[in-house]
């Protein structure tokens, strides 16, 4: 397995899209940094160099399927368009999975990963490799969420903040049940910190504060509700410098 190879099998297939596209190239870039977020994860917790980099083939392949998705629906919703992890192994199945990863154990690990990177939550029944790089593809991408996000436009909702959201956030808990609105979205990303595994994951954060850094954004764009956006985010994080500790 080379993923400096790869990499460059990678990028041949997303020259297949318009990169010219916002959309496209967000997505290129963020498997990109995705890929490398893994490597971290990987290394930080000591694991064989094999290990290490099929953490970094699955960050490098786990939105395989947005590129298709973005160019048939326009769209990164997978509520009104298609799963994009499914999409994601089908399509990397018809491209010849053989091209990133030869060994057939490892094919079937990256693609249970891919599948399970933006489910809710991690399925039982798994074996403990397969929750490992399950954990490590799921952590890796949430980080990257919040580096985006620090640099995307956040709107102006003229909403309440939606009370059993508030308050499961403020027990630490997340909710992806309710989404109703953009301030509902917003919230669901800054409950995405609950959803997160390694303390590594947690030291990243706040040493680079994506966290805080959007949760600002929020309440800026958020004045009527600046009490409890401010109250969710002292909760917030404390909870993060705690798990951090744990590093």
């Amino acid at each position: 397995m080379n993923i400096e190879k790869a990499k460059k099998i990678f990028e041949k297939y997303v020259e297949n899209y318009n990169l010219d596209d916002d959309k496209i190239k967000l997505k290129y870039d963020h498997s990109l940094r995705v890929c490398e977020l893994c490597k971290k994860i990987a290394l930080y917790l000591k694991l064989p160099k094999e290990d290490v980099e099929i953490a970094e083939m699955i960050g490098l392949l786990h939105d395989f399927g947005r590129f298709e998705q973005i160019k048939i629906y326009d769209t990164f919703d997978d509520r009104i368009s298609v799963d994009h992890a499914v999409l994601g192994v089908q399509l990397l199945e018809e491209f010849d999975i053989d091209q990133f990863v030869e060994d057939e154990e490892v094919q079937k690990l990256v693609k249970k990963a891919i599948l399970l990177h933006n489910k809710t939550f991690i399925e039982d029944n798994l074996t403990e490799r397969e929750i490992l790089f399950a954990k490590i593809i799921r952590d890796a991408d949430k980080i990257d969420i919040y580096y985006i996000w620090t640099n995307l436009e956040v709107k102006t909702v003229d909403a309440k903040i939606n009370d059993k959201i508030y308050h499961r956030l403020i027990k630490c808990k997340i909710d992806y049940e309710e989404r109703k609105n953009d301030l509902d979205f917003y919230l669901l990303l800054i409950g995405l910190v609950y959803d997160i595994n390694f303390n590594w994951s947690y030291h990243y954060l706040n040493e680079k504060k994506y966290v805080n850094l959007f949760i600002d954004r929020v309440i800026n764009k958020n004045k009527k509700n600046y009490f409890k956006l401010s109250k969710i985010k002292l909760v917030i994080k404390k909870y993060m410098k705690k798990r951090e500790k744990l590093c």
